[in-house]
Parts: C-alpha cells; structure tokens; sequence
C-alpha cells in the first residue's frame, strides 16, 4: 500500500499465461475501485510460476516477486522479480534474484523502503544433501535496483526455512524465519537484524520463547522507526492444534513484550499468520481459523492492538461468506489505522478458488434499538456510555472496548439512515424497492452459495437478515 491508500494485490493463476501458473495483479484507489484491469506479471510463461509477494513504497512504486522453473532441471526452480512504478508501468525486465542456483529457491517474501530499496528473501535446498537441507537466504538492492553486496545467508545452520522481512525508513532491515531447534523434534522463531549496507548488526537471537514441535511461516511487520512485531503459528505437543503467537520489539530489537497468544477461540486449527503496522505502531494480525478439522472449512479472523501491543477489542471475523474454504490471508495497513485484507476463497466466484478481500476496521451498525433506523434513541444509548472502556460495551462501533469520538462520528455518519443503503436491496436494479425484489429475494430463500440474488448482507445465506432489509425499504425510491 502507498502512503495514500492506493494499493495492490497479486496472486497466481492457473493458465491464464497459457502454461501452468502464472502470477496477476491488480491496483486499487483507496476505496477499493479497480485502478485499470487486471495484468500479467511475470513474463516468462513456461511451466509453473507461482507464491508472489508484493511491496509497494509510499510514492506507489512497487514490486513484485515469486519462484517459477529454473533454466535447467538440476536448478529446479529459481527466484524472480519485476519493478513497477507507479502507473504499474515495468521498470526494466523481469529478473532473477538468487545467484546459488542448485536444487530449489522458493517461498519469496519482499520488503521496500520510502526510497525504492528493498530486500528479497527464501529459502534455499542445499544441493546434493540427504535429507533434504535448508537455508534462508537474502538479496539488497538499492533505489535503483543494483544489487548491494553478495547474497545474504541468515544462518549458516541447516533447517532454516520460511523466511519474511520487513525494512524501516533509514533501509535498514529485520529477516526472521523458522529453525530447527538443537532438541530434535523442535522448532524456533529466530531473526537477525541488518544495516542499510547489507551488514550484519549482530548474531540472530531467539523470538519464540518455547519450543514448539510444529511451527510454519512466521510474518513480520515494521514501522518507518524499527519497531516491528512478528507473528507465527505453532503448537506445543503432537495433541495439541495450532495457536497464533506473537511478539512486540522496540526498535533495535529492545525491549520485547513476552511471546502472547492472539487467538481466543483455541478450538481447532489457527494458522498462516500474517500482520502490518502502521507510523503509530499500531498493528493488526490476521490467520485463517479452522474449528473443525473434519469440514475443511476455514474463516479468516483478526485482532487489533495499539501502539502497546494491548488488544484493540475482540477476535473479529473477516469474511462475511460463510461456505466452503476462506484460507492465506493478506493485510496491510493505512497510516489512519485502516486496513486492507485480502484471501482465497472457494467456488466464492463460482469456479475454483478466486481472491478476495475487505476493509476494516468494521464499523457496526448505530441501531442499537433494534427499530431499523439510527436515531435519537440510539444517541442516547452512546451517550449512557459516553468515555466508558469495557467489553462489551453496547455502542462500540469500532470495537476497540471504549466509547468516544470515534464511535460518536461513526452514528453521526448513520444518522437518519436505514442500516442498508437501497443500491444493496434494489435487486431489480429500477430504482425502487417493490414487489420485483422481493420475488427475486423469494426465489433465492434459505439458498446457500455464492452470488444470490437476495443475499443483501453478503453472507452466502438469503433469510431473514435480508428480508428485513428490504422491507425497511419497501415502496421506496432508489437512486
């Protein structure tokens, strides 16, 4: 995301480069409008590119970077990039980032500064090794995008994996990743912090405070200052499913909150973490949650914290369709506090798996007495409550445990208004509410799936929520 709030998504699509994946973008205003179509990244389209990570810089140039077929079969596969500036015009050609070449370099994560620098990282397979050997690896490059130094290595042990970065405003840098601990059977968080020349700063330290028999890909993210905060998902016994864990850092690695839990719902699996942090050192982490391992069914879930790392509100849902599979969320962060997050989705689209997203924070509706329209009664209610902090409170709209001007603009925002805007309920789309809609809500009734008709909330189900919708504009016009 730039420093206005425009920002991008890219993923990767099965053959629509005509040749296995191929990885897609797509730009976006502030407000969620498409900027332009939908583009092709990556030009070499032979065989199978895929797992993209983008980083976009406060002036909205950006990159783009991702692991596809290596030139020969003994490389397997390698790690590639292409600039964009800002009007996602190419800067250069598309290049390759690793310079070890054997075996396979995968799983890139990539991070730039204010100035156009950046850092790509992955994983490396040592070639030749039995069982298999892994580094995390890294490349500088400058505002340009000249490479600076030779190829970082994190650690010289074997069975470092997964690694992400994140990059400060001064380019100096943080790289954490997943390692094998000394017990056999467990796993470590461990980063190492860099200068803005590429050197080490010191030797990598520990992040996770307790061993962990199962641990995946962790997830950082910096303010311009150095404060970061990085996130994981791991569980402690073969027994027990997975929990989100985190922690908070000052600015040269100073001062870490102890090792948290995000999640409160502990029932099933939490997993793929991923996080963003905005100039107040505000940050939100978001996973996809999996209660019952039987469905194979996932939601994607977040959790707000202020510049102390104390949770703003509860545990949220993000995706409001309901069926099938939500799973790999992605989020960045304004500088106001918004956010942007984005997913896979299945059969949401109608085929296959097809990419989502949602802002946020959520502000819930001011009707707090239930009569379908905000009003004086209900400005009552948040003035009865007027600078209380507790949860729950009734009129925090915000979700954030307390009442003040925030929830205050957000009623004024609603006031005099029904709690669904007419273009949602006018299905017929003929500027006004009647009889037709509501056929066609009839027809879709306690259907579930993607794209009805009726669904006016938007959450894959047409009942009652959606009839109540309608009626409260019954026989109105819509403009």
């Amino acid at each position: 995301m730039d420093g206005n709030g425009n920002f991008i998504a890219a993923w990767s699509s099965y053959r629509q480069d005509g040749d296995s994946g191929g990885i897609f973008g797509q730009r976006f205003d502030p407000n969620c409008s498409p900027v332009g179509g939908e583009f092709q990244i990556n030009t070499e389209t032979t065989d199978n590119q895929t797992n993209p990570a983008v980083a976009m810089n406060a002036a909205g140039d950006f990159i783009v970077v991702w692991h596809g077929q290596a030139a020969t079969e003994e490389d397997k596969e390698d790690v590639y990039a292409q600039r964009f500036d800002p009007n996602a015009r190419p800067v250069g050609t598309e290049f390759r980032v690793n310079s070890y070449t054997y075996s396979r370099q995968q799983n890139p994560k990539v991070s730039m500064n204010n100035s156009g620098a950046f850092v790509v990282v992955w994983e490396s397979e040592l070639s030749g090794t039995e069982p298999e050997a892994w580094r995390a690896r890294g490349q500088l490059y400058d505002a340009n995008g000249s490479p600076v130094g030779a190829e970082l290595q994190t650690n010289y042990m074997v069975q470092c994996r997964y690694p992400d970065a994140a990059m400060d405003g001064y380019g100096d840098f943080t790289i954490v990743w997943t390692q094998e601990a000394a017990s056999p059977g467990y796993n470590l968080i461990m980063a190492r912090q860099y200068n803005a020349d590429g050197t080490a700063k010191a030797d990598p330290f520990r992040v996770s405070e307790i061993n962990f028999t199962s641990i995946t890909r962790p997830s950082i993210a910096m303010d311009g200052s150095g404060h970061f905060v990085v996130a994981w998902d791991g569980s402690t016994g073969s027994d027990d499913q997975d929990n989100i864990l985190a922690r908070r850092y000052k600015f040269g690695a100073t001062l870490p909150t102890d090792e948290f839990t995000v999640n409160t719902t502990t029932a099933g699996t939490q997993e793929h973490p991923d996080a963003a942090m905005d100039s107040q050192r505000r940050f939100i982490i978001v996973w996809n949650s999996e209660p019952d391992a039987d469905s194979n069914v996932r939601d994607i879930i977040g959790q707000r914290y202020d510049e102390s790392a104390n949770p703003l509100g509860d545990e949220f849902q993000i995706n409001t369709y309901e069926f099938d599979d939500q799973k790999y969320p992605a989020v960045a962060m304004k500088e106001s506090g918004e956010f942007i997050t984005i997913w896979q989705s299945y059969e949401q689209d109608g085929s296959g798996w097809g990419i989502f997203g949602d802002t946020g924070p959520k502000i819930c509706c001011a009707d707090f007495t239930g009569d379908g329209f905000v009003s004086f009664s209900d400005f009552c209610i948040l003035a009865d409550e007027w600078l209380k902090e507790n949860n729950p409170l009734k009129a925090d709209l915000i979700d954030d445990n307390r009442i003040n001007q925030q929830d205050l603009a957000a009623l004024c925002r609603q006031w005099l208004t029904p709690c669904y805007h007419c273009s949602r309920v006018n299905i017929k789309n003929d500027s006004r509410i009647d009889f037709k809609d509501y056929c066609l809500l009839s027809a879709d009734w306690l259907k579930q799936g993607p794209e009805l008709a009726g669904d006016i909330t938007g959450n894959g189900i047409v009942d009652m929520t959606d009839l109540k919708a309608l009626l409260l504009h019954w026989t109105k016009p819509c403009q």
